[in-house]
């Protein structure tokens, strides 16, 4: 089962926007809504796979560094500069956890994050199958699969779900080589 898209978008921009959520919601909310990224992925990120390229945020979930859209990238830059409230005690000030969790030096269960989520009304399954199919939709498996850090084969089954159909893909790319 999945959710709407319009239900994912409804759950995304509340996230986006409602200031008086939790900076650890609203970042991890957006990594399953937005990136299809699953809790268990989510709970171990580290605060080095967010990085600054001039005025953009990126975030790496693969291979490749993903673009973050402007109001994310004001709450992933605050909850990694004072929004973590469910940090342990004794942990150390500088974790290198995006979400830190209560145990000194680990990062939040995936657990926790799903708790944390259905308290919001987000469902972790069903919210991540309506990201990953919409985001099949609209890309090739071998890209899709490099930017979240999906197995091809899993990639290429979430864009069969959809219909989607990118044969003619390479052929197109071989026809008008990208000029950098």
């Amino acid at each position: 089962a999945s959710i709407s898209q319009d239900q994912r978008w409804e759950h995304a921009a509340r996230l986006l926007h409602d200031d008086t959520l939790e900076p650890t919601d609203r970042v991890a909310g957006c990594l399953l809504l937005l990136y299809g990224q699953p809790l268990s992925r989510i709970a171990v990120m580290t605060t080095s796979q967010v990085t600054r390229s001039g005025q953009e945020m990126l975030i790496r979930l693969g291979r490749h560094d993903v673009p973050v859209p402007g109001s994310l990238a004001s709450t992933i830059t605050q909850l990694i500069n004072d929004g973590r409230t469910h940090r342990g005690v004794g942990s150390p000030q500088q974790a290198t956890w995006l979400f830190p969790g209560h145990l000194p030096g680990r990062p939040i269960t995936p657990a926790t994050l799903g708790g944390r989520l259905r308290a919001l009304g987000i469902y972790a399954q069903a919210s991540r199958r309506a990201a990953l199919l919409d985001l099949a939709a609209q890309l090739p498996a071998a890209v899709l699969a490099d930017l979240l850090g999906l197995h091809h084969n899993t990639a290429a089954r979430w864009m069969h779900q959809t219909g989607g159909d990118w044969s003619r893909y390479a052929a197109e790319l071989a026809r008008h080589p990208h000029q950098p």
